[in-house]
């Protein structure tokens, strides 16, 4: 018999998005003007690296505890390798080294480690150990799917040749996985969700506003 893991997770991100509706023109607009410039692209792509590696870092910090499996340690290189993707992509676009996440390199630096860090605070109140690291990385697996989604469409309408589709694919099976793994624990997602996504809306709101006061049009070189 087939897992239902599969369908639940379209069924999160079918809810998340509807939950999410306002949000889309806003970003939308917001990417339009970030991928139109190589700078803004850069720090924006940047900002996607920073994210990318506080979420790694707090996936080895959770579980420095407690037994690193086989899935833990998979995940944890998997979210590096992203945090070293759109590094990568980063310093193509600047043309140029870009050593750590200074706020000069990077789109609202200071608002994307708020971000993730009253996240994290929030949804692991009164959780332990795997509970509180599976809990969050579902919460951020249907943003980062949302906003890469999102994204891609802005790099294919711009002509770009940047894909995120590994990363889009990598996040998706992460998102069955923690589903499973958090059923598995007997935890009840579905009784935590709708208070979850209310706190996460919130940040994200305010990273958006932050990110929306950053970036400008820069047209590109001719």
């Amino acid at each position: 018999m087939s897992s239902p893991t599969p369908s639940r997770a379209r069924s999160m991100l079918s809810d998340f998005g509807g939950l999410n509706d306002a949000l889309s023109a806003p970003f939308a607009a917001f990417l339009r003007a970030a991928v139109a410039g190589r700078d803004g692209h850069a720090r924006f792509l940047n900002l996607l690296s920073l994210l990318e590696h506080i979420g790694s870092r707090k996936i080895m910090l959770s579980q420095m505890k407690g037994v690193l499996t086989q899935d833990i340690l998979k995940h944890l290189a998997e979210e590096t390798r992203h945090a070293f993707f759109f590094k990568r992509e980063a310093e193509k676009l600047a043309g140029r080294t870009i050593d750590g996440y200074a706020p000069d390199d990077t789109l609202a630096a200071a608002s994307g480690r708020l971000y993730f860090g009253r996240l994290d605070a929030g949804l692991t109140r009164g959780l332990a150990g795997e509970a509180g690291y599976l809990w969050v990385s579902l919460i951020v697996e249907l943003r980062a799917l949302w906003v890469y989604r999102l994204y891609q469409q802005a790099l294919d309408a711009a002509g770009l040749k940047l894909s995120l589709r590994g990363v889009i694919a990598e996040e998706d099976r992460h998102l069955e996985e923690m589903i499973a793994r958090l059923d598995a624990l007997g935890f009840d997602a579905d009784a935590r969700l709708a208070p979850a996504l209310a706190l996460e809306q919130t940040l994200f709101r305010a990273l958006l506003a932050a990110l929306q006061a950053q970036a400008a049009p820069e047209p590109n070189p001719a």
